[in-house]
């Protein structure tokens, strides 16, 4: 290309004309050159304001809130830079399976901080300091979350979203929390879906051909939310979206929901968007167009379903509720879709994580005795329901899965004032917008908080139940153990979900004989986490109950 003579453009400028080095000309509007230059001249203050206000804010003001911190002790992750923070060191991370939440997990201090785009963020992993800020919730410190930009797009207004203080949060947590305490309806879908897919995986496989149990669970994690939240016959509807290779095709409503709510966790953990979250949210590549129109599909699907209500059916109670109290009709729909997706990726992510230590030939003790403990209940009188949620091994073991991995690894909240976080004489000032969250990964690994509970435990590198047959109560209690959140931010449906994997065990474990763990190729012992984030997966060879030929291996 041919470069330009510019003293010889601005010298003829006054003529009409300019010259270029091989001497070819443009003609040059004096009038509206003459009218460019005010406008260049006024544009320079606020482009230069601009500039200097991304300067502060994504440098300079970020900066002196680390030192702020740094000067009280605070250590922040290693690697860590202006405006992208350590999620470089996070994308190597997510290439082994593990979470964000592993930089945390081997520090010694009490916080850590690390930066992400325009906020700061400090992350808490110790027990008497999550306590303190849960104490805190709905005062000084509320829910700010990136989840908002990411799954939340299905459902903005849902309260695990929203403020304590903002769209009747209160409220709409009540009804949301009445509507879901069906238990007893509850466990009889999840058992009888539980036997149907169980005995159609079985019937299809093979020592060569092993059951996906990522596939299997996602297949019956759909099936019983779904049937659960809105009734069989509206989850039997199909609708047309489009899928990541740009094909549309009719799918079955909750496949596309899971589906949906997968692929937007997964664009916002790509690095950009986890540096600066409503990026994930912006129309600026075809995948986020393609997911914000196949949200708008199942927003309108599920309001057709609203008006449409199965009687018995969370949808239906919920509504009632919240019409009586003069509740959005948004409110009903993102709190309903939230209740749907809520019993997906985290009950199917608990199940593989006990599955896998349960058939650790390791653990093959443990197996026999919930084995043994759900043959009693079932000759105890009662409820199944209830007598699941009060057997002591089954707890034990499905807490210390919840423990060893939690299926979500973060609370996501920030400082809506300053205020003083006070831990042993120690005292940290937090200053307003701040984002402040709890690492529940790296608390659950926190030895030294765990042992001021239960101070005889095994090491927590190590899958011991144990721990919570002899220290159950104090666990529980405590603020070393908290899978579902704390306080009043607590999840409503913790006892559903817990519900959810109890019987799905206990219906695997009394409907197969002997198992053996199928690895697929390429995927590690260390890579094999089963977290919302990870990919990963395992095989089963199972015989039916009675046959006992299957060497016990996960080789």
């Amino acid at each position: 290309m041919s470069s330009l003579n510019w003293t010889t453009i601005l010298g003829n400028s006054t003529s009409g004309k300019a010259t270029f080095v091989r001497g070819q000309t443009i003609d040059i509007n004096q009038s509206s050159y003459s009218l460019l230059v005010p406008w260049l001249y006024y544009l320079s203050a606020p482009l230069a304001t601009t500039a200097l206000w991304g300067l502060w804010n994504y440098v300079f003001r970020l900066l002196l809130l680390r030192r702020w911190y740094e000067k009280q002790g605070i250590s922040f992750v290693n690697e860590c830079y202006a405006v992208v923070g350590a999620e470089i060191r996070v994308t190597g991370l997510q290439q082994e399976n593990k979470s964000h939440d592993w930089l945390y997990k081997d520090k010694t201090s009490e916080l850590y901080g690390t930066l992400r785009g325009l906020t700061l963020q400090l992350y808490t992993t110790n027990a008497q300091l999550c306590g303190e800020l849960v104490r805190k919730t709905g005062r000084h410190v509320d829910r700010d979350t990136p989840a908002l930009h990411s799954v939340g797009r299905l459902s903005p207004s849902a309260i695990p979203f929203q403020s304590m203080h903002k769209l009747r949060f209160r409220d709409r947590k009540g009804t949301l929390t009445k509507g879901v305490n069906d238990n007893k309806r509850l466990f009889e879908i999840v058992e009888r879906q539980a036997h149907s897919l169980l005995d159609e995986n079985k019937a299809n496989s093979s020592a060569e051909k092993p059951i996906d149990v990522r596939a299997m669970l996602e297949q019956w994690t759909r099936k019983t939310s779904g049937e659960f939240v809105w009734g069989q016959a509206n989850i039997a509807r199909r609708l047309t979206i489009e899928e990541t290779d740009g094909v549309f095709r009719e799918l079955p409503f909750m496949t596309v929901l899971n589906q949906t709510f997968t692929e937007l966790r997964f664009y916002s953990s790509k690095f950009w968007n986890r540096v600066w979250f409503p990026l994930a949210g912006m129309p600026l590549t075809h995948e986020a167009r393609r997911l914000n129109r196949n949200i708008a599909i199942l927003r309108s699907i599920c309001t057709d379903m609203m008006n449409n209500p199965e009687p018995g059916t969370v949808a239906a109670i919920v509504q009632d509720m919240n019409d009586s109290l003069g509740l959005d009709k948004v409110f009903t729909l993102d709190d309903l879709i939230t209740a749907t997706f809520a019993g997906l990726d985290a009950v199917k992510s608990t199940v593989m994580g006990c599955l896998y230590h349960m058939l650790n030939p390791a653990h093959s003790h443990w197996r026999q005795a919930l084995l043994d403990e759900l043959d009693n209940l079932d000759t105890q009188p009662g409820p199944m329901d209830v007598k699941l949620m009060n057997a002591p091994i089954l707890n034990a073991f499905v807490y210390e899965s919840l423990r060893f991995e939690p299926p979500g690894s973060l609370i996501n909240n920030a400082a809506v004032e300053d205020f003083d976080l006070a831990h042993r004489g120690k005292i940290y000032k937090i200053k307003a917008g701040t984002r402040i969250v709890t690492s529940i990964h790296a608390l659950h690994q926190n030895e030294a908080s765990w042992r001021e509970v239960a101070p005889d435990m095994s090491p927590l590198s190590v899958f011991d139940p144990n721990r919570f047959l002899d220290y159950g109560e104090r666990l529980i209690g405590s603020s070393c153990f908290m899978p579902f959140g704390k306080g009043p931010r607590r999840c409503p449906g913790q006892a559903q979900g817990a519900l959810m994997v109890k019987g799905f065990l206990k219906v695997f474990l009394q409907s197969t004989g002997r198992c053996r763990i199928v690895i697929p190729e390429g995927q590690t012992e260390e890579s094999s986490r089963f977290h919302v984030y990870s990919h990963a997966t395992f095989g089963l060879v199972c015989e039916d109950k009675g046959e006992e030929t299957l060497p016990e291996s996960s080789e």
